[in-house]
C-alpha cells in the first residue's frame, strides 16, 4: 500500500520535474500466500461460478459477485455489485481491474444478484 497524495509531482516552468510523490510502499496489505488464494478464489468464481458472465476467450479472469443492502431497514432496491480483474495469457499480473455497481435495477427484488439478474415469467 502507498501513502495517498494530492500532488503527483511539481514541475518548473519550462517542465522538468523538481519532486515527486512517494513510491516507496508504506505497508504490506496482504500476505503473498493470501493474494495467491484470493486470486485462486475469484478465478474460481468466474470459471466455475456466479461470475462466468465475465469469461473472455485468452484471458485468465478473477471475479466477486454481490448484492448490497439499500435503505431504511433494507426497504429499498438493492444493489448489484461484481469486482474483477482480467490478465491476458502470458502475462505476469493483470492488465485491468474493474468495478460495476447497478443501482435501482429495473428487476424483481429477488432477482438482483452481481452475477446478473433474470426475468421471471409473470404468465405472460
Amino acid at each position: 500500500m502507498r501513502t495517498p497524495y494530492l500532488v503527483e509531482r511539481t514541475t518548473r516552468a519550462g517542465g522538468s520535474t523538481v519532486a515527486t510523490a512517494g513510491s516507496r510502499p508504506v505497508r504490506q496489505a496482504m500476505l503473498p500466500s493470501t493474494a495467491a488464494v484470493l486470486k485462486e478464489l475469484m478465478t474460481d468464481v468466474v470459471v466455475n461460478g456466479t461470475g462466468a458472465k465475465a469469461a473472455i476467450p485468452g484471458a485468465v479472469v478473477g471475479g466477486k459477485t454481490g448484492t448490497a443492502q439499500h435503505g431504511v431497514g433494507n426497504a429499498g432496491t438493492p444493489y448489484a455489485w461484481f469486482i474483477s480483474w482480467a490478465q491476458g495469457e502470458g502475462e505476469t499480473v493483470p492488465g485491468v481491474a474493474v468495478a460495476v455497481v447497478v443501482e435501482d435495477a429495473a428487476a424483481d427484488r429477488a432477482d438482483i444478484t452481481g452475477g446478473g439478474w433474470r426475468r421471471r415469467s409473470r404468465g405472460r
